[in-house]
């Protein structure tokens, strides 16, 4: 093994870093407008665990940890999580005990500050991935080396919409259900803070957060669709766009004692037609397992990743 040291970031360091995260990680390419978006301007990014593995000076690998500064919501601080959202080293430095010296120095670094459970990849809110692909083989068999412990598996699907139409099916139970009270519409101000109690309520912190956002920047009337009831209370909603990507779907959920009727998949082919009312002829989200894949595979969408989730008690 050649001579090396691991530095905490610099910018200096980041052309040759992008240049090796797309040589490596071939099926997550990143920008350098990207970098600085997800990276370097989220708000818990910390150089010191920000590693960058340096041999003869050259870039060689990089890990990104992750501890919280400021409190997600209504999960806070989680002061004893940690996260490994990315890491590569180099083809050509594989297999040579670098991957291990960087890995072992995040996790240091991450146990100083009272860290005592890393999780891989799913990091709330800019994750890239989930977890690991598994493509990615020789990842997969190096974490498990190091530790990690399977969780289970998610997936990421999609769907083409060139040639979508409401089902026939779906516009009967739209009729069926407005004999019981049930509408379906696009959101508009009137309803912020009923679907913003709603979702707070059933859901998570994050959806909460991702609603809150999509209103900020003005694109809500857009994005989200609800359905309420005969007491014009909302009891389902489903958005999009929560990245940026006009073709990102979801998150989408239905109050809970009232998922038997249909309304998920209903709020699901109203989003699909308003998607391509605006020509955007591609659907696609990055996170799923279980129950919710089933439900998305009845409605026609396919997988077109596959994730091992990884967790390690340090």
């Amino acid at each position: 093994m050649e001579k090396y040291r691991i530095e905490s970031f610099k910018q200096k360091y980041m052309e040759q870093l992008i240049t090796g995260w797309n040589e490596t990680l071939i099926f997550d390419p990143i920008s350098e407008e990207r970098f600085l978006q997800q990276v370097l301007m989220d708000e818990n990014f910390n150089p010191d665990f920000a590693l960058v593995l340096l041999v003869e000076d050259k870039v060689a690998g990089f890990c990104l940890g992750i501890k919280r500064r400021y409190p997600y919501l209504t999960r806070g601080l989680e002061e004893n999580r940690g996260w490994i959202s990315i890491m590569f080293v180099r083809t050509e430095y594989q297999g040579r005990g670098y991957g291990k010296a960087l890995l072992n120095e995040v996790e240091k670094r991450l146990k100083k500050e009272q860290v005592k459970e890393i999780t891989l990849c799913a990091y709330s809110p800019n994750y890239f991935t989930p977890g690991v692909d598994l493509k990615y083989e020789k990842a997969l068999a190096f974490f498990e080396q190091n530790g990690y412990v399977k969780g289970m598996d998610a997936v990421s699907m999609q769907k083409d919409l060139f040639s979508y139409s409401i089902p026939q099916k779906t516009q009967d139970m739209i009729e069926q259900l407005k004999e019981e009270g049930i509408s379906f519409n696009t959101y508009s101000q009137l309803y912020m803070e009923k679907l913003l109690a709603f979702v707070e309520r059933e859901f998570d912190a994050g959806w909460v957060r991702n609603i809150l956002q999509a209103i900020r920047n003005g694109e809500a009337e857009d994005t989200i669709l609800i359905a309420t009831d005969k007491e014009d209370q909302v009891i389902g909603y489903c958005m999009r766009k929560i990245d940026g990507n006009d073709a990102r779907f979801g998150p989408i959920g239905v109050k809970e004692s009232v998922r038997s009727k249909g309304i998920g998949g209903i709020l699901f082919d109203l989003q699909m037609r308003e998607m391509q009312k605006r020509g955007i002829y591609y659907a696609y989200f990055l996170w799923t397992h279980g129950a919710a894949m089933r439900f998305y595979e009845r409605h026609g969408m396919s997988v077109y990743r596959t994730y091992q989730l990884y967790r390690k008690n340090i």
